[in-house]
């Protein structure tokens, strides 16, 4: 039985791996994303927003890089000491990184599709003052690592629009212990999708728009 299991996953692996080659083979073409993703922080709801730009392969690879910030105002779960006065100040949570990130869709059959995003993100977390970052009190930041793997899955309802959901986890690998809130924490996220080339090409089939044109849409 192990021998069977062993043999089938090497087989699969060897499958994953001649289908990407060819997908390489493909000629690379530029695609960006706004994204927000959902998450918790401290046993609260927050929302991270993000943009992303990149190469993408046959439609089946992806990759590239995207900045992120926490777009939700989260009350620091400690009042923040301000040095020199030993006054306490009222303060949020604010979380910055860029990201790099693969995904790779292993699956497109009939309306499904099912893919598999990964990111690592490099950035800063501090707190500010909750009520003026700009001109008050923040604290220093502070390095952080994270780690976020995901299960993506989409679902055309029509051919040019999709709905789908997004489920995975956002890992701090490393996140200075000043930082009190739990940053590690299951990430969700429930999407419409739009593809306008399809939407275009199936309203007006004769349209004369290039083609470098439509792979940007």
């Amino acid at each position: 039985m192990i021998t069977f299991v062993c043999a089938f996953m090497q087989a699969s692996n060897a499958q994953l791996m001649d289908s990407v080659r060819r997908d390489l083979q493909h000629k690379p073409m530029f695609h960006y994303k706004l994204d927000s993703r959902s998450a918790f922080i401290g046993n609260r709801n927050a929302n991270i927003w993000g943009i992303k730009v990149g190469i993408g392969f046959n439609r089946n690879i992806k990759f590239g890089i995207g900045y992120n910030y926490l777009k939700s105002r989260l009350p620091a779960k400690e009042n923040v000491v301000v040095p020199y006065t030993g006054t306490l100040m009222k303060a949020r949570l604010r979380l910055r990184y860029l990201s790099f990130y693969t995904e790779y869709i292993y699956y497109r059959k009939n309306k499904w599709e099912l893919s598999v995003p990964v990111q690592i993100g490099l950035g800063k977390t501090n707190y500010v003052s909750f009520l003026n970052p700009e001109s008050n009190y923040q604290t220093p930041k502070h390095f952080i690592f994270l780690y976020e793997p995901c299960l993506s899955v989409n679902y055309r309802i029509i051919p040019f629009v999709a709905v789908g959901t997004e489920m995975g986890l956002r890992l701090a690998l490393f996140k200075n212990r000043q930082i009190k809130e739990q940053i590690t924490a299951p990430i969700y996220v429930f999407r419409v999708s739009i593809y306008w080339s399809d939407m275009i090409n199936y309203f007006w089939p004769n349209h004369k728009i290039p083609k470098p044109v439509m792979d940007l849409l």
